[in-house]
C-alpha cells in the first residue's frame, strides 16, 4: 500500500506457502515512491466468446449466451540500479519470486495476486442512512463503503454532521461504529466519508518474461539497468475486491405471554403465570447490495446447532438448501464457486445439498434492480448465541 494512503499503486504479491501471502518491496511496481511499471495492457473487459445458434435459411446468427475466456495480460517493469552487483541481485530475486513453479507442489495451486490500490481522497456523499439511536450499526444502500470508498478499521464516516470512527466494514451498505449512534432513530439521514484506495486483485500465473537480454540494443538500460515485459495468464480472468459479509443469527428472547386476570399480554421478565417464548429458528431476508459487474459466488456457512439450512437469492428464485442436522460445535460450508459442501470435519455433505449450486450468487444489475439481492436464510433447531449462517463474497469486476 502507498505510504500516503491515497496515491494510485500496483503490487504483486508471493505465495508463501499454505495459502498465504506476502508482499515484498521490491515488487511495489507503482504508487508513492516506486516507478518500475512503464506500461501494463489488458486490464480492462475480460475476453470472451457468444454462444450462437444458426438455421439453415437464416442469415447471420442469434446469440444465446456469452461466456468470459481466460485473460492474458502484460506489463513492462524498468529500474536502473547503482551496479552491476544490485543489477544481478535484482535479477536473481525477480526470477525466484515470480517463477510459476511456486504456485504448485501443493495440495492446491496458489497463484501470483496481482493487487491494483485505486486512487483515494475524493469525498462521498449520501442522504440515505438508516440509524437507531444506541446501536452501533448503520446502513446505507448507495454507501459503496468497500467498492468505492475502500474503508476499513479506523476510518471515519460522518452521519448528521457528527464524525463517527468506524470500528469495521463488513460490506458496501454497512458500517459499524466504535461507539454507539447517539440521535433519533431514523431513515434518510445524510452521510459523508473520504475515499480511501479501494483494491482489486487478480489471480495470475508468468507465462513469459522476465529474459534479461544484454547489450545496449535490448537492453536500453545496460550494464545496471532493466526494462522487461511480462507476461500474465489470469485463468480466472475477473478483478476481486476486498472480502465482505453478512451475517444471520438468532434473536433474543422474544417476551412473554403474560396472563394476569384481565388476559394475556407480551412482557420481558418472567414470573408466575408467565410464558417465555425463545426463538429456535431463523427465517429473516436481508437486502444484500451488490456493486460488481459479475456474478459474485458466496461461501456459505451455517454454524450449528442448525437444522435443514437453506440459502435463497428472492430476486432470481435461485436456492440451496441442505437436508442435514448441524450438531453444536459442527459448521457447514457452502462453496457455490468449487461446488462442495463441507462438514468442518472434512466430511462430504455434497449429496445432501438440493438446489442451484451451480448458478446461485449474488447479482449485479440489471439483473438484480439496483444492485439489491434478497437473500433469504432459513433453519430450525437452532441456540441462541451459537448458531449463525453467513455468507461471505467479493464484488467480481469484468474489467478495471
Amino acid at each position: 500500500m502507498s505510504l500516503d494512503g491515497l496515491t494510485e499503486s500496483d503490487q504483486i504479491l508471493v505465495p508463501n506457502g499454505s495459502g498465504s501471502y506476502r508482499p515484498y518491496p521490491l515488487l511495489t511496481l507503482f504508487g508513492f515512491g516506486s516507478r518500475k511499471l512503464r506500461e501494463a495492457r489488458n486490464f480492462g473487459l475480460a475476453p470472451l466468446h457468444f454462444i450462437t445458434q444458426r438455421g439453415p435459411l437464416q442469415h447471420g446468427e442469434s446469440p444465446l449466451d456469452m461466456r468470459y475466456d481466460t485473460r492474458t495480460f502484460q506489463i513492462v517493469i524498468a529500474e536502473t540500479l547503482i551496479n552491476q552487483q544490485a543489477f544481478w541481485d535484482r535479477r536473481q530475486d525477480l526470477l525466484d519470486l515470480l517463477r510459476p513453479s511456486r504456485s504448485f507442489g501443493g495440495s492446491a495451486v496458489y497463484p501470483l495476486v496481482y493487487r491494483k490500490w485505486l486512487p483515494g481522497g475524493k469525498l462521498e456523499r449520501g442522504s440515505d442512512m438508516s440509524v437507531t439511536n444506541g446501536s452501533q450499526t448503520v446502513t446505507a444502500v448507495t454507501g459503496r463503503f468497500i467498492h468505492r470508498g475502500g474503508l476499513e478499521a479506523g476510518s471515519q464516516v460522518t452521519i448528521g454532521g457528527v464524525t463517527y470512527t468506524i470500528s469495521s466494514v463488513p460490506n458496501d451498505f454497512t458500517l459499524v461504529l466504535a461507539v454507539a449512534y447517539a440521535g433519533i432513530t431514523a431513515t434518510g439521514v445524510a452521510w459523508s466519508y473520504r475515499r480511501k484506495q479501494a483494491i482489486r486483485d487478480i489471480f495470475c500465473l508468468l507465462e513469459q518474461g522476465p529474459q534479461f537480454d544484454q547489450g545496449p540494443g535490448p537492453a536500453p538500460f545496460h550494464p545496471a539497468g532493466y526494462r522487461e515485459a511480462l507476461r500474465f495468464v489470469a485463468h480466472d480472468p475477473f478483478w476481486y475486491g476486498t472480502q465482505q459479509s453478512q451475517t444471520w443469527v438468532i434473536p433474543d428472547e422474544v417476551g412473554d405471554l403474560v396472563f394476569d386476570g384481565d388476559g394475556a399480554w407480551m412482557g420481558q421478565s418472567s414470573g408466575n403465570g408467565r410464558w417465555a417464548f425463545v426463538a429456535g429458528a431463523v427465517g429473516e431476508t436481508v437486502e444484500v447490495v451488490y456493486w460488481g459487474t459479475q456474478r459474485a459466488r458466496p461461501l456459505l456457512t451455517v454454524d450449528g446447532p442448525a437444522t435443514d439450512p437453506s440459502f435463497e437469492n428472492l430476486t432470481t428464485g435461485r436456492r440451496v438448501a441442505l437436508d442435514y442436522d448441524i450438531a453444536a460445535g459442527e459448521s457447514v460450508t457452502i462453496n457455490t464457486l468449487n461446488l462442495t459442501a463441507t462438514k468442518s470435519d472434512g466430511t462430504n455433505l455434497l449429496p445432501y445439498l438440493s438446489g442451484d449450486l451451480a448458478s446461485f450468487g449474488i447479482e449485479p444489475a440489471p439483473t438484480a434492480p439496483g444492485g439489491v439481492n434478497e437473500m433469504a436464510v432459513a433453519f430450525s433447531g437452532g441456540l441462541v448465541g451459537t448458531s449463525a449462517a453467513r455468507m461471505t463474497w467479493s464484488n467480481l469486476y469484468v474489467g478495471i
